[in-house]
């Protein structure tokens, strides 16, 4: 029994490597005794491709606390393209988001019975409101001492982060860094900005702001030069003095939403000289116009979204390509834009934004109120939704003579699709169409619809289309008849794809839709049928997918 082995060997120590030994030299923290004893800093033996390696497994806080560990991981973090996301909400409990959703709902439940109720009577407001407050009292007592207690050691955290001491020299810079702050904390924000963009070298800097509009002065970037931040984000802040060249001269993209930018909109973008992103959401100037006139600016893409302009006018924006437009609808205004070539409006009609102020009547849409003086457009995506149909026959028009695709999503079915037939007869170019319909709406018999399509039949043909895509396709009678309205009108169609699905933004390509398919098991009696139905006349019918 003696000779025989044990069943597990014992585990030797990193001492009794000597290969180990000689590859990787003695950490300052390592003792050695007589006898191979020791008390090794295992972690600090590592090699640094392997430190890096840990350090990128973990999340931004436990890699912020890791610099205190030695003076040899001070820099690992900063040698990495790393971007980090300083947020507060990461020190609020789950206590404080549970209450902060409870006060939203109070105040939506208030907004939504003063829009019901029409309230005009200040008496009555204010009863209502003291109700209100009633109820929300409490709740925002105790979410103002939960941000308290997060802010103060918000505060302590960043400040060791950003603000090393001046002995301390930042050796590599950071490529992405996010900031947010509740409330009127913003005592530091002046030094946060300038150190993060000033001298730890921000590419890409996004300062969100919860509560209160902040107020920041950016004259104190003035005297740095060679700044490499090319991205700028700010949400609920007030920007002061003026934006100088020499601040901006990279930036390439800039995001505004939920601040008071129009007094510097146009001093920003005409600073902004190698600006080619705009983005502005939430910014809500009601029956304001937006006026844009940039003739040197070279902005390629400009996103408007959740905005409550009464007029957009583009005036001059000679490398515009992309403009997308969410929100309430939007009188829209081209000026000098030849390079513009996608256009996506995204409107919801909803209870508070159909009256007219001065009228008090209800407001219709016409879509020649989108499509004043539009350019040559490539691709042209509409999502118009509501509650009613507030889409107007128009006449046909002539400025989508070079248009090659276009998007009709969240169609309701109790909509009268004449309007949709009307501006197909206005693309003699069109090659791509897609329509997606809404099948959530209220149903409308397919006897009225089918009707109105007879109503609008012309002779013209879409000579050109080669693609028809519709989504939300369920076989209804005046879906079917929709779609052999097309085939007949399309000598060059070789492709039908109706498909039952939803549609969602494009995260590759901005203004763009994808369709999301689901899949709808059909009978094979009624995939006969309604395949008999699409191709019953057909000498040579296009392929039809039918899923």
């Amino acid at each position: 029994m003696a000779s025989e082995r044990p069943p597990y060997r014992r585990l030797r120590k990193a001492s009794d490597l000597p290969t180990i030994a000689a590859a990787s030299p003695p950490s300052k923290r390592m003792r050695t005794g007589k006898e191979y004893g020791s008390y090794e800093d295992r972690i600090s033996t590592l090699p640094e491709e392997i430190l890096l390696i840990i350090i990128g497994k973990l999340d931004t806080r436990t890699t912020v606390t890791t610099i205190i560990l030695s003076k040899r991981w001070r820099d690992l973090p900063r040698r990495l393209p790393t971007s980090y996301n300083l947020a507060v909400d990461d020190l609020l409990p789950p206590r404080y988001h549970r209450l902060k959703r409870l006060n939203m709902e109070a105040k939506s439940a208030y907004e939504a019975e003063k829009i019901l109720h029409k309230l005009n009577d200040i008496y009555s407001i204010k009863a209502r409101h003291e109700r209100w407050m009633a109820k929300i009292g409490p709740l925002t007592a105790i979410l103002e001492r939960y941000e308290r207690r997060a802010m103060r050691r918000y505060v302590k955290q960043v400040n060791a982060f950003l603000l090393a001491p001046n002995n301390v020299r930042q050796r590599r810079p950071i490529e992405k860094l996010r900031l947010q702050m509740l409330g009127c904390w913003h005592r530091n924000i002046d030094e946060w900005v300038t150190t993060a963009i000033a001298k730890w070298g921000v590419e890409d800097f996004e300062l969100v702001v919860d509560g209160r509009c902040l107020i920041y002065d950016l004259k104190q970037l003035d005297g740095y030069r060679n700044l490499r931040l090319k991205q700028l984000a700010l949400f609920n802040c007030q920007p002061v003095r003026s934006w100088n060249c020499l601040t901006v001269q990279r930036l390439t993209k800039l995001s505004l939403a939920e601040g008071s930018y129009m007094g510097m909109l146009s001093t920003i973008l005409l600073n902004c000289v190698q600006l080619k992103d705009f983005r502005l959401t939430s910014c809500s100037y009601f029956q304001t116009p937006l006026h844009i006139n940039v003739p040197t600016s070279k902005i390629k893409t400009l996103q408007v979204d959740r905005c409550s302009f009464a007029k957009i006018y583009l005036h001059s924006l000679p490398c515009l390509e992309t403009f997308v437009c969410r929100g309430r609808p939007t009188k829209l205004s081209y000026g000098e834009v030849p390079q513009l070539r996608h256009v996506s409006l995204d409107y919801l009609q909803t209870e508070d934004n159909d009256i007219d102020d001065e009228s008090g009547t209800k407001r219709t849409y016409p879509p020649s109120k989108f499509f004043k003086r539009v350019p040559q457009l490539d691709c042209l995506v509409l999502q118009f939704k509501g509650t009613q149909m507030w889409i107007e026959p128009f006449v046909v028009l002539s400025e989508f003579s070079q248009l090659k695709k276009l998007f009709i999503a969240n169609v309701p079915v109790n909509w009268d699709a004449l309007w949709i037939l009307l501006l197909l007869d206005a693309t003699p170019a069109l090659e791509s169409f897609h329509v997606h319909i809404d099948n959530n709406s209220e149903e409308k018999s397919a006897g009225d619809l089918c009707a109105s399509l007879d109503a609008g039949a012309r002779q013209d043909r879409y000579r050109r289309l080669k693609e028809l895509v519709v989504a939300g396709f369920e076989g209804l009678g005046w879906q079917t008849g929709f779609v052999r309205l097309i085939m007949k009108r399309s000598p060059l169609l070789r492709r039908v794809h109706l498909l039952d699905g939803h549609v969602r933004d494009d995260e590759q390509e901005l203004g763009a839709l994808q369709i999301v398919p689901r899949r709808r098991e059909w009978h094979e009696c009624e995939r006969a049928e309604v395949l008999e139905d699409l191709t019953a006349g057909f000498r040579w019918p296009p392929q039809i997918i039918l899923e």
